[in-house]
């Protein structure tokens, strides 16, 4: 019995220290993060490889360090001066991550902190001097442009860091109320003014209608004047005569000649 009690004492040892040797000797890596090796009593941090998420072996007294290589978004509230010396703030978001294969050097030149470290002051500094080439009341209006141009900038400024940028989003501009009261009434000052030229377009319109109608009827009343001359009534009388010395019941004389050169014609009656 002892016998069988001191090898169970024995397997139990053996087990733990196989989990212990184990757990030393495997990492394991979740989804979204990379592992770099670290070997406090060796040659430090092994540069020449980056471990990918799933399980990875190393020496139990080597350390793997983990990090998170997704996407990840940062939001800065950001204080500007416009070019036309207004102030505001805007919140802006930049999304990066680390580049994958310079996981290393991004650990040995920068650290784990990386955003507070670098990204973040030439983030503001970048957003700042592009923002201080617009006025004020364009801000909303060119934001796909600012966006665009704040990302070609930052990107530059960190080339060489180990970063990647993916994209910069304007989120929101917190405008002053009293300039935003101000821009409103000019706003919609502009917007009465435009109202009355475009009422006074229609009645131009309308009015140069009216014209165009009196011409049109000016020269056809001239037409018809110049149409009525002696000789045409003269015609046109005689052809009443022709029409009613044909009537049986006809009771009119006609006087050869009247006022105008026109016949007179005269109703006897009964």
């Amino acid at each position: 019995m002892k016998t069988i009690k001191n090898i169970s004492i024995f397997n139990l040892a053996i087990g733990i220290a196989i989990i212990f040797i184990v757990n030393g000797c495997a990492a394991i890596i979740k989804p979204g993060y990379n592992g770099v090796i670290n070997r406090p009593l060796g040659r430090g941090l092994k540069t020449e490889k980056v471990y990918a998420d799933g399980l990875a072996w190393k020496m139990p007294w080597n350390n793997m360090m983990k990090y998170n290589v997704q996407l990840k978004s940062y939001q800065e509230e950001i204080s500007i001066l416009t070019s036309d010396e207004l102030h505001t703030t805007l919140s802006v978001s930049v999304i990066l991550k680390p580049k994958q294969d310079e996981l290393p050097s991004l650990i040995l030149e920068i650290g784990r902190n990386y955003y507070q470290s670098i990204v973040k002051p030439e983030f503001i500094s970048v957003t700042r001097s592009i923002l201080a080439k617009y006025i004020y009341s364009e801000l909303s209006a060119k934001s796909t442009e600012i966006e665009t141009e704040i990302f070609e900038n930052l990107k530059n400024e960190l080339s060489g860091k180990h970063i990647d940028i993916d994209r910069v989003t304007l989120d929101h501009i917190m405008y002053s109320p009293v300039v935003t009261q101000a821009t409103d009434v000019k706003l919609a000052t502009k917007q009465q003014i435009e109202q009355k030229s475009f009422e006074m377009e229609i009645a131009e319109k309308e009015a140069e209608i009216q014209r165009i109608k009196a011409r049109g009827q000016r020269d056809a009343q001239q037409i018809i004047d110049e149409g009525l001359t002696v000789k045409y009534l003269q015609f046109k009388a005689l052809e009443v005569q022709d029409k009613l010395s044909k009537s049986p019941n006809s009771t009119f004389y006609f006087i050869p000649l009247g006022k105008d050169g026109l016949p007179v014609i005269v109703d006897t009656g009964k």
